[in-house]
């Protein structure tokens, strides 16, 4: 993977967070005696983890969304490393259903709720059918959606902001009480 595209998808990264955070990109400036970075401290972040990690151009854009953090998560604190995990998760859900004109925090809630911000959890049911995902979608009521597709971050949010748009966020009535608080 060119380490271009992973500085790349670590700024469109920080950029998403900056829009969906504050609707407005935070250039470098000096807060309180220390020099942030703004975007640009996300760009190499996110293209630094992208290439640590995986070399993948996701992981350079959760880590440019999820900011300086990330690195020193991921070098300094391993023992929180599943925290920011889930910060990052829940900031992608947030990102993705803000495009869907989908109420985010509804979204993070139902997937904090369904899945504690476990994108491989797995629930096997009585009947034998399997719940998966962030969302825990289904395969028995949901054999369109694929393990790729329901294990998927991207393609389950985008599934539930699909379900919910088309009213059927009773699909997830079993944690109703959990998430609608």
């Amino acid at each position: 993977m060119s380490i271009l595209l992973l500085f790349i998808c670590g700024a469109l990264g920080a950029i998403a967070k900056d829009v969906v955070e504050d609707n407005k990109l935070k250039l470098p400036e000096k807060v309180d005696g220390n020099f942030c970075l703004g975007f640009l401290g996300g760009c190499i972040t996110g293209g630094a983890v992208g290439m640590l990690v995986d070399g993948s151009p996701v992981t350079a854009f959760l880590a440019g969304y999820s900011g300086t953090s990330a690195i020193e998560n991921l070098l300094l604190k391993p023992a929180t490393s599943n925290a920011t995990n889930k910060e990052i998760i829940k900031g992608l859900i947030r990102y993705i259903a803000k495009q869907e004109s989908v109420d985010p925090d509804l979204a993070v809630r139902v997937a904090e709720c369904e899945s504690s911000i476990d994108p491989v959890a797995k629930h096997l049911n009585d009947d034998g059918s399997c719940d998966r995902g962030l969302f825990q979608i289904n395969n028995k009521w949901h054999p369109e959606v694929s393990d790729e597709d329901a294990y998927d971050i991207v393609k389950s949010t985008r599934f539930f902001c699909k379900a919910f748009k088309e009213g059927h966020l009773d699909w997830w009535n079993a944690t109703k009480s959990c998430w609608e608080k």
